[in-house]
């Protein structure tokens, strides 16, 4: 089945937390849409394997999209030959127009969730894959496929977004399918809960996009637009 946007992310939860409302709103203009997790979240400090399946399954019910669960290792991401290969094909499969992933670089330091080195590896990952997919002279066995545009999500706090999607209008469906992760919903820093962290980090990026809520994203090739783009932005 093809679809028009595949979103990867590390774990369950990367894409609604990073960049949820964007996937709703892209869902709601009825485009089609996977999530794909590369792990299962089996060796994170918040709930077993089992409930962040279930939560996974209930957030993309919420979001109106498909998901679907890799087997790659929690923590261990490495990119290498076999996971770029194994990445490209999926994109051979799938034959997304747009496809998002974290952004591939971070210098901050542990305490940064957006630096995990899982976030990292899989923007190395995706962005290589998105490359080789495109080669008609690599693995033959398969046609060739060539994405329209690579977007980088979770933004280093050093870096200034490429463009910033207004998601004010789907502020409360983003809510509900970031609660969707229960067994995440205890994570804080300095006594912030996780919600109240992606709100603010929301509530900035809209502020610069003229809005109430807005997700920043990176592109690294020139955006090509027309006039009425141009007026639009």
């Amino acid at each position: 089945m093809a679809y028009d946007v595949v979103v990867f992310g590390a774990h369950p939860d990367d894409a609604e937390m990073g960049m949820g409302g964007t996937v709703a709103k892209l869902a709601r203009a009825g485009r089609r849409v996977l999530l794909v997790s590369l792990t299962r979240g089996e060796c994170g400090t918040y709930g077993s394997q089992a409930e962040r399946e279930r939560e996974a399954a209930r957030a993309a019910e919420v979001l109106e999209c498909d998901h679907r669960l890799l087997d790659f290792p929690d923590s261990r991401i490495e990119p290498d030959l076999e996971a770029r290969e194994r990445i490209m094909q999926l994109l051979r499969e799938l034959q997304p127009r747009i496809v998002f992933a974290p952004y591939h670089s971070n210098r901050f330091g542990h305490h940064d969730g957006m630096a995990h080195v899982d976030h990292l590896a899989t923007g190395v990952i995706v962005r290589d894959a998105v490359k080789l997919a495109r080669m008609r002279g690599v693995e033959r066995e398969s046609s060739s496929h060539d994405v329209q545009r690579l977007y980088f999500y979770m933004v280093p706090r050093d870096r200034y977004p490429t463009l910033l999607v207004d998601v004010t209008a789907e502020y409360a469906v983003l809510v509900r399918a970031i609660e969707a992760y229960e067994s995440q919903m205890a994570i804080e820093r300095h006594g912030r809960a996780i919600l109240e962290i992606l709100q603010t980090y929301r509530r900035y990026y809209g502020i610069a996009a003229g809005c109430e809520y807005a997700e920043p994203f990176l592109c690294e090739e020139a955006l090509r637009a027309d006039v009425d783009t141009l007026f639009s932005l």
